[in-house]
């Protein structure tokens, strides 16, 4: 099966976009908060035990974090890209890792009690969402759990058939139809989105010339102060409360029984 990007790559994405990735999942505070986040929304079921997968994987930094923090007996991960996967592999040996899309999940039925996707669905073709979802819901257990984080904005924002941010209604609707439960939504990261916006940036697609990944590590103040909000909003939203604003969007969802 052809995977599309070519040289092992992504559409639209330059060369050292994996590793920038990889760089910054180690050293950069926003990917730590987005942990503390995850990690309150998924709550005992990340140490629950049983199965998990992250749909599209990219460079290991997620799966890492389970393997570290969670109690599963066995950790899976797919990405379309080559070159992801192989620097996931470096990073968690002890993973199956596929180069697949999410479309077309080698795994048999109900094979996971937790799917998790981070990023991934602004970046899969309009015409496949629906069956992308419908694949994750396929694989998950009767009963089981998928987080997905992907770009928010508080209207539905396209920039081209592979990036889109969601706001809450789409996704909680796109949901639905692949047949999850919703159980939450909430946006994230609302202090530096909110900042960002009020100077005329938001987040745009990623080019062959430019990925938006941060390639300074940065410094100990900015480290702080980003690490501090994440966590207040990590402490917040694990008490089941939710934020209204923010460039990232998570949501918790069931398969119906």
């Amino acid at each position: 099966m052809e995977i599309p990007g070519g040289a092992g790559l992504a559409p639209c994405v330059p060369r050292d976009y994996y590793r920038s990735i990889a760089d910054a999942e180690k050293t950069h505070w926003w990917h730590g908060g987005m942990l503390a986040i995850s990690r309150a929304l998924l709550g005992p079921r990340l140490t629950s035990g049983g199965t998990a997968l992250d749909a599209g994987c990219g460079t290991g930094g997620f799966l890492r974090f389970l393997a570290d923090n969670g109690r599963f007996t066995a950790l899976s991960g797919v990405d379309i890209a080559a070159a992801a996967i192989e620097l996931a592999r470096e990073r968690v040996p002890e993973a199956d890792l596929r180069v697949v899309p999410l479309r077309e999940l080698p795994f048999g039925d109900r094979a996971f009690d937790l799917v998790v996707t981070n990023d991934v669905l602004q970046h899969v073709p309009e015409t496949d969402v629906g069956a992308s979802l419908r694949e994750l819901r396929r694989v998950l257990v009767s009963g089981g759990t998928l987080l997905v984080r992907t770009n928010g904005s508080r209207r539905l924002r396209s920039e081209r058939d592979d990036w889109r941010a969601y706001d809450a209604k789409t996704l909680r609707r796109e949901l639905g139809d692949a047949g999850f439960a919703v159980e939450r939504v909430s946006y994230a990261n609302a202090v530096f989105s909110l900042l960002a916006a009020m100077r005329g940036r938001v987040p745009h697609a990623p080019t062959e010339e430019q990925h938006g990944v941060p390639t300074n590590r940065p410094g100990r103040l900015a480290s702080t102060v980003g690490t501090a909000a994440l966590r207040a909003e990590a402490w917040w939203l694990g008490r089941g409360h939710s934020l209204p604003y923010g460039a990232t969007l998570f949501a918790v969802s069931r398969t119906r029984t």
